[in-house]
């Protein structure tokens, strides 16, 4: 987004990435859920991209571990379309957006 402007809410993303494991960013449709997490966002993963949907959830039960590859802090947008299996010990560093 060219002229992103800075909310209230990205003072507060950033003190819970530098505290916590993951974050999970939750509000209604079209709020800036995803744009404001994009300015923290080291490497995105976009889970309802229509080319790589099905391949992203198969992969999600094929190999969850996958998913989380990429720089940290990692967004994972839509990420309840595949839910990482509980049985994931791996530990998160980013942003979860549903």
């Amino acid at each position: 987004m060219k002229n992103y402007r800075k909310r209230i809410a990205d003072d507060i993303l950033m003190r819970k990435l530098e505290g916590k494991g993951a974050v999970l960013i939750e509000g209604p449709k079209w709020c800036g859920k995803t744009t404001t997490a994009e300015q923290f966002a080291a490497s995105i993963l976009y889970m309802d991209d229509p080319e790589k949907k099905a391949q992203n959830i198969t992969m999600s039960e094929l190999n969850p571990k996958r998913l989380l590859k990429g720089a940290t802090p990692r967004l994972i947008d839509e990420w309840q379309l595949a839910p990482i299996p509980r049985r994931l010990h791996t530990p998160v560093r980013g942003v979860l957006h549903g």
